[in-house]
């Protein structure tokens, strides 16, 4: 069975969490789970030289893909991101480009 939460639901838990950590550590967090979970699905051994793609939108969200796909570059991956909103999360996009990754307007 699969649970859905409201937004708001989602968005009380983020600002308790987030009153405690250091100002990004939840970004990391999730750019972390996100990009074991790339890892999992490129299968054992295949992330590098992986041609991964990613879709990102201006939010934090977005945030969090363009740390996961920062993560896949520095482990050997190819990563392009096609930034699909008017802008980027700029420090998810500053630690793509660093590690190797490109971005592209979309």
């Amino acid at each position: 069975m699969r649970t859905a939460h409201r937004v708001e639901t989602v968005r009380a838990a983020e600002a308790a969490l987030m009153a405690r950590l250091p100002e990004g550590a939840l970004m990391q967090r999730a750019a972390a789970g996100l990009a074991a979970a790339c890892c999992s699905l490129l299968g054992r051994g295949r992330v590098y030289g992986a041609r991964v793609v990613l879709l990102v939108g201006s939010g934090d969200n977005g945030g969090d893909a363009l740390h996961a796909g920062a993560r896949l570059t520095r482990r050997g991956a190819g990563v392009t991101a096609v930034l699909l909103g008017e802008r980027a999360h700029e420090g998810g996009l500053a630690a793509l480009r660093a590690a190797g990754g490109r971005g592209v307007v979309g």
